[in-house]
């Protein structure tokens, strides 16, 4: 059941993924639009959730029990299914603040981290799961 589980929840992962890499690439076509920013925002929470959930789950798969994101991000860095530990913390902690997003310069500064560093750690995760999908 565990098996099945994570590679459901990988499937949506999957489309939220593919949605975070149009959203980026219509962000660096538009950067001014703000319309793209906040779709980018959006895009990368969702993928962002669906992936430490993701975790959770191909964790409980290879019998590691963990509940909260922050635990999970640790579990998953110890067992070498992602390689940047601290860029995981720091997208949980951003991620936690870019639900309050309420102003352009910080949506702005979610944006940049979005595309110059967290991009990285998610596409990581996606082929390191797409790797063992079968």
């Amino acid at each position: 059941m565990n098996d099945i589980r994570w590679k459901q929840r990988f499937e949506n992962l999957q489309a939220a993924y593919q949605l975070l890499q149009e959203a980026i690439a219509a962000h660096k076509d538009m950067p001014e639009n703000h319309l793209i920013e906040m779709a980018l925002i959006k895009s990368f929470e969702m993928t962002f959730e669906l992936s430490w959930k993701t975790l959770k789950d191909y964790l409980a798969f290879n019998g590691i029990d963990v509940k909260f994101p922050r635990e999970i991000i640790k579990q998953a860095f110890a067992t070498d299914i992602i390689v940047d530990g601290q860029l995981w913390i720091d997208m949980l902690e951003e991620r936690n603040l870019m639900a309050h997003v309420y102003n352009h310069a910080s949506a702005l500064k979610a944006t940049e981290s979005i595309c110059a560093h967290y991009q990285l750690g998610l596409a990581q995760l996606h082929h390191y799961l797409l790797d063992r999908l079968n």
